[in-house]
């Protein structure tokens, strides 16, 4: 058990190292080259469009292939993406290396949640708290170092540093215990997997659709702040350093509900984490949207980064509570594929509402959304933690 959750952990840690990295450096380069927010919300939305697309049919590649074959695929996939990065001289070519970039993250975090769900089962939300709070903290290194970085070396210099990381991460996707053979599919799911009908199968589905629709609510957020917050940061007078500190903050209110969410949904239930979370989310947008000093910045985006820490690993543990082993793969393709939709959705109409009436818009309504959902998941989900039938 402890050397999967070390393997979770460092795989999700090197992999997403690479992503920080460029994550504050892909929209100052963009804007460097003349982007407006219009065109940093398309490449947001060239991201999501190709992540919503892959995830549901890599996902069941990973249920037919094995968990680690699509692995390989995703650490290659973002090479292949920082060296568009590294020879982009337009937004188009930073607009292609978003869309390899998304091939490989549509890859590699289906596989990795069904790992999870397989590897950990009753426990699932709080292996992949480490997964999520391991992401976080990679973004938290990169999004911090990429701002002194860009001012020491150059805005390039990040994305070469993104193919050494995918490097590593091939490597250490090559040495990892398990990763799932073709067809092999270890625990049942922490509620006893429901028969393919009946009303326990409708059940599942509701509970299943809540799952996705979270996801995209709580990634609508995420999409607003990787798309437009820098610009808007350098807009409110930060310099790329306050930049790389700002994203470094959301990263770091991630890390820290990622680590213990997971763990307290699996002890309190979903509903717990979630219904407090949406809130959280709700005014951390309001604060980012309001014209006040950079405390009140750093304020909100840590509040939505600790919406994101939490939602992550509960709806993964909410998911895994009602899928069927065999399709673990799929289950965890459909919510990023919804997540995806999120990335899309944030890209086009935050960029679009950015430019027709403000640069705080897309946080307003990051706000009008988790608020409204909020009230959805208070009266759909159950109190207390799933349980299996006697």
């Amino acid at each position: 058990m402890s050397t999967s959750l070390v393997a979770v952990g460092l795989i999700s840690l090197v992999f997403n190292l690479g992503g920080g990295l460029v994550s504050p450096a892909v929209p100052l380069y963009a804007r460097q080259l003349g982007a407006d927010y219009r065109d940093l919300g398309l490449i947001g939305v060239s991201h999501g469009l190709v992540f919503a697309l892959l995830t549901i049919p890599l996902g069941r590649a990973s249920d037919r292939l094995g968990r680690r074959t699509l692995l390989l695929f995703s650490t290659l996939a973002v090479g292949a993406a920082a060296a568009a990065y590294l020879v982009a001289t337009s937004v188009v070519g930073l607009i292609v290396g978003k869309l390899v970039e998304a091939a490989g993250w549509a890859a590699f975090w289906p596989a990795l949640e069904a790992w999870v769900a397989e590897g950990f089962g009753r426990r699932a939300g709080t292996a992949i708290g480490v997964g999520y709070g391991a992401y976080a903290a990679a973004f938290v290194i990169g999004t911090s170092t990429a701002g002194f970085v860009i001012e020491g070396f150059g805005i390039r210099v990040p994305f070469a540093m993104y193919l050494g990381t995918a490097l590593a991460t091939l490597v250490l996707v090559l040495v990892m215990p398990g990763g799932g053979a073709p067809g092999q599919h270890a625990k049942d799911a922490p509620v006893e997997p429901a028969r393919a009908d009946g009303p326990d199968a409708a059940v599942a589905r509701r509970r299943r659709v809540l799952g996705y629709a979270t996801g995209f609510v709580y990634v609508f957020g995420l999409g607003t702040i990787l798309a437009f917050l820098p610009a808007y940061a350098v807009d409110r007078g930060l310099g790329p350093r306050g930049v790389g500190l700002l994203l470094a903050s959301y990263w770091t209110a991630r890390l820290l509900s990622s680590l213990t969410a997971g763990r307290l949904s699996d002890r309190w239930g979903r509903r717990a984490i979630l219904v407090p979370a949406l809130l959280i989310s709700a005014a951390g947008a309001l604060l980012v949207a309001m014209p006040a000093g950079s405390a009140t910045l750093f304020a909100g985006t840590m509040g939505l980064g600790l919406t994101a820490g939490a939602c992550a690993p509960a709806c993964v543990g909410l998911l895994a509570d009602h899928a069927r082993p065999a399709d673990r793969g799929i289950v965890m393709g459909l919510f990023e594929g919804a997540c995806g939709l999120a990335f899309i959705v944030a890209g086009v109409v935050g960029g679009q509402t950015a430019e027709a009436l403000g640069p705080e818009v897309p946080y307003l309504l990051v706000a009008g959304l988790a608020l409204g959902w909020t009230v959805v998941l208070a009266r759909q989900l159950p109190r207390g933690p799933a349980r299996r039938p006697a």
